[in-house]
């Protein structure tokens, strides 16, 4: 709970700042630049890791946006995370960072997750289907989990819509249990 109100607390400075220069879409692509080399177990134990100094971790931070060619902003903005103890929370201020761009956009990330890999015609009735319901642009990102065994799961704006076949039957053997 606390994680998610301070990630969007930060998400919300960084993208007031990021809209007062007109590069929000430019802070984005460094901060997932950043997210994926802070994704590596060694680096991220590294800048969580108290027994290293805030400074020799700023430093770290530092070093990895310059041979990233980071923009001021996002090197100041990193190295405020690591000197707050707070750069645990990039990936839910990423998260909440694209979604706040998003909206500002008018449009939405949509996670469809299907048996097998969805066709052109069924994406694109399934994005004009998710278009009408959140009366935005929809992006899709396209996974496959073949335990679904038919239909889709889409996550859409904090809901998800669940027409897969799996459910449906885990639903019926509930049903079957309950009646006997």
């Amino acid at each position: 709970m606390i994680e998610g109100s301070l990630s969007r607390r930060y998400a919300k400075a960084l993208f007031q700042l990021a809209v007062a220069e007109s590069r929000e879409d430019h802070v984005a692509a460094e901060l997932a630049q950043f997210a994926e080399v802070f994704a590596q177990p060694e680096l991220n134990h590294v800048l969580n890791d108290p027994a290293f100094s805030r400074q020799r971790r700023k430093n770290i931070v530092a070093e990895i946006a310059r041979e990233l060619q980071l923009s001021p902003l996002v090197t100041h903005f990193l190295e405020l995370l690591v000197e707050r103890d707070r750069v645990s929370f990039l990936p839910g201020v990423l998260d909440r960072y694209r979604r706040m761009l998003d909206e500002k956009k008018g449009q939405a990330e949509a996670r469809v997750v299907a048996a097998n890999p969805l066709d052109d015609g069924d994406l694109q009735r399934l994005r004009g289907s998710l278009e009408k319901i959140s009366g935005k642009k929809i992006i899709v990102q396209q996974e496959s989990d073949a335990s679904l065994i038919g239909g889709v799961v889409v996550q859409l704006e904090g809901r998800i819509y669940d027409g897969s076949v799996r459910t449906q039957l885990e639903k019926m053997k509930k049903q079957v249990e309950e009646s006997y």
